[in-house]
């Protein structure tokens, strides 16, 4: 690194010498990688030796190099030192070369520079959303007490902010009232000149907003459709709310802030979830059908894996953590979470097949662990326009430019 990357790194530590490690984090004592069965089909994410779900050709899809992802996975598995848990290979205990928030926020320092040395907007642009994706990477899975984690993902929003305000039109940041706080997120328009139909986009219970840059530059900016993309609870920015059975809570007041903003057509609005955002999208398209004109669930947690007992038990470990870690408590107890995680469900809250008036498409793959073909197809039945689509092709990039061209043209034909 140069110095001034060095110098950058350095900041991100200075203020938490003796921050625990992100394995640490939602499970109290001491826990053992040998019991965790392979994990099931999450997005391609099962790699054995690794705490973290490795969504590797995700990551492919939001700009990172395949070759780069692999050689700072190796340089993980080669660093010496104390782990937080021997089998696995990204807990390295201590901030340094290996330590899986020191080695991307190390490549998110190095397009930090290089964006601050760019000779034009748009190298500039690319270079901090670079460093936005990796910093935001270096914060995965974003749980609330990882203090690293967190100083990761303050330099991530820090970028892409700074990438929006070279934009045509600057990125907007909304602070929406709810309850005494505030409900923030990022307002991204392809055009000012008049109001556009709005898509609001939530993901799941690992992710950040930064991850729909991707979808808003290659399929809603060019169908002249702005993004408001929201935290879910949790997460990000809505960290300070805990996930609770009302999962939409949060995303209803923002809906009802919408008249409120002046570059949108209140008339024409619609919501995009992945994963629990897919809750909250199905629940708010029963709860706001005179607010809503179309809705999207992307592999959309609905009911089976809240209550089959089974499912819920395979559960690998990140995603018990962070799961965990939105509800306020603790993954050691699997069995009192799930009994927690049931009244998620919206079958058992008598939303699904209510038949909601909004369209609905709902979208996964006939395997998913979390949205196999029953769920994908129990979801698009609580709409009376609902329709299902069950993807069953690999490789997954194929089956992501798939889905998202798929809601593309849905969310045009229905704003």
């Amino acid at each position: 690194m140069t110095e001034r990357q060095g110098n950058l790194s350095e900041q991100l530590f200075s203020s938490v010498q003796h921050a625990p490690e992100t394995s640490t984090i939602a499970f109290r004592g001491r826990r053992d990688a040998g019991l965790q069965e392979p994990a099931p089909f999450v997005d391609g994410a099962d790699l054995p030796g690794f705490y973290r779900l490795q969504k590797r050709a995700f990551w492919h899809w939001l700009g990172h190099d395949s070759i780069e992802i692999e050689a700072t996975l190796a340089r993980m598995a080669a660093a010496e030192g104390p782990r937080s848990v021997a089998g696995w290979l990204d807990t390295l205990a201590e901030y340094k070369p290996g330590n899986w928030v020191y080695e991307w926020s190390r490549l998110g320092a190095e397009a930090h520079q290089a964006a601050q040395a760019a000779s034009d907007q748009t190298e500039a642009r690319a270079q901090f959303l670079a460093a936005a994706r990796y910093f935001s990477l270096a914060s995965y899975p974003h749980l609330r007490g990882d203090r690293l984690a967190l100083q990761a993902q303050l330099l991530a929003n820090q970028a892409y902010r700074e990438a929006g305000r070279r934009l045509p039109v600057p990125l907007k940041e909304l602070r929406i009232p709810f309850n005494g706080k505030e409900v923030q997120g990022y307002l991204h328009l392809p055009a000012s000149d008049r109001p556009l139909p709005l898509v609001i986009v939530s993901g799941s219970l690992d992710s950040l907003q930064l991850d729909f840059w991707r979808f808003y530059e290659r399929y809603l900016a060019p169908a002249g459709m702005a993004m408001l993309t929201v935290d879910m609870p949790g997460v990000g920015y809505s960290s300070h709310w805990p996930l609770v059975q009302d999962s939409s809570r949060l995303h209803q007041a923002v809906l009802h802030h919408v008249p409120n903003i002046p570059w949108v057509d209140e008339r024409r609005v619609a919501m995009l979830g992945v994963r629990m955002g897919g809750n909250v999208a199905a629940r708010l398209a029963c709860l706001e059908p005179f607010r809503l004109r179309a809705v999207v669930c992307i592999a959309g947690a609905g009911n089976l894996f809240f209550t089959e007992r089974e499912r819920f038990m395979r559960t690998p470990a990140m995603l018990r953590d962070t799961i965990a870690n939105r509800l306020g408590m603790h993954s050691n107890d699997w069995e009192q979470i799930y009994r927690h995680c049931r009244g998620l469900s919206l079958k058992t809250q008598g939303l699904m097949g209510r038949n909601t008036p909004v369209p609905l498409l709902s979208i996964g793959h006939r395997h998913d662990f979390i949205c196999p073909e029953p769920e994908i197809q129990a979801l698009a039945g609580t709409s009376y326009g609902g329709r299902a689509l069950v993807l069953d092709k690999l490789p997954l990039l194929q089956v992501y430019e798939t889905a998202l061209i798929e809601s593309r043209d849905w969310l045009l034909r229905h704003l």
